[in-house]
């Protein structure tokens, strides 16, 4: 088991998965070999079973579903790359039941909220000279993860070549190779442009020299001062792109036209967070039925109800 694990860890280190994540492997794996040690049955890897991976469960007590669910889904992810190596033939842990997590619908940003956000950012002053500088990056952010619906990591990445000169900015490319390009509003691609990065002019806001996961981390703690300051502690930088989202399906964007805006890789993880704030949706039924009407022959619709039908 534990050289299982050790192979298992190196392997990921070369993977260039995130900090975080790796982390959590490195964290919780070790601690699985070592309760494989205590139970003298379980040191081989091929002799854990199901009934000993309920028992292990059950000491993941204290946290959240939502926190164990995915401690269970990285214990999947460790035996398939055993069974990849043929050490094992089997993946016990996907026949444990699944940890059951109610996922709350996403929560968007109010027009005030937003509002005193973008007012908080005078109230914000960062270390050094370049203080101004710093808040109009801090409003440039704000307003693209808003109006472009980018996760931060991806937004504190953002090259500017992905900027067009027609102001839509270029979010990925899909498998089929057609890219997929979302409108932003003019005065923030007058922003972006102006905006100066002497660390990397390749990027909008980073230097191209730290890891791949430090400039989101650094950006969420600058908005979470910046909401904070603004009386907004409970708000956090992703509600942002959950913002982009409700709007456009308040407006009565498709949520398949959502879902493709922000990357998903199925309309069915679209619907699981954003279901409930679709308004257009019964409207759009209602207005299909309507259209049927006129496949009907004229006066069907609007035929007079017998006197004998009626109620007195």
């Amino acid at each position: 088991m534990r050289e299982a694990v050790t192979a298992f860890l190196e392997d990921k280190g070369e993977q260039n998965v995130s900090k975080n994540w790796l982390q959590k492997y490195r964290h919780e794996l070790p601690h699985f070999a070592s309760w494989c040690e205590r139970k003298v049955r379980y040191i081989e890897l091929g002799r854990v079973d199901l009934l000993g991976l309920e028992d292990c469960r059950k000491t993941w007590t204290g946290a959240p579903a939502t926190t164990r669910r995915k401690r269970q889904e990285r214990l999947r992810s460790f035996f398939r790359y055993c069974i990849r190596h043929r050490w094992i033939f089997h993946n016990v842990p996907a026949d444990l039941e699944r940890i059951q997590t109610k996922t709350p619908p996403k929560l968007p940003l109010t027009l005030a909220q937003f509002d005193a956000a973008m007012s908080a950012v005078e109230r914000y002053h960062p270390r050094g000279r370049d203080s101004e500088w710093r808040r109009m990056r801090a409003v440039a952010m704000l307003l693209l993860l808003r109006w472009s619906g980018l996760r931060i990591n991806d937004a504190a990445k953002l090259e500017r070549s992905r900027l067009t000169d027609s102001g839509s900015l270029l979010l990925y490319m899909q498998k089929t190779g057609e890219a997929v390009y979302v409108p932003l509003p003019p005065n923030l691609v007058t922003l972006l442009r102006e905006l100066r990065n002497p660390g990397n002019p390749r990027y909008f806001f980073w230097n191209g020299t730290s890891d791949s996961a430090s400039p989101g981390i650094r950006w969420w703690c600058t908005l979470k001062t910046i909401f904070k300051a603004a009386g907004l502690p409970e708000v956090h930088p992703h509600m942002l792109r959950d913002t982009f989202a409700v709007e456009m399906l308040l407006a009565g964007v498709p949520i398949d036209q959502v879902s493709m805006l922000l990357g998903h890789s199925s309309v069915k993880i679209t619907e699981k967070h954003y279901l409930p704030w679709v308004k257009a949706r019964q409207e759009q039924l209602e207005t299909s039925v309507r259209k049927a009407w006129a496949a009907v022959p004229a006066g069907i619709v609007q035929q007079p109800v017998p006197h004998s039908a009626r109620v007195n």
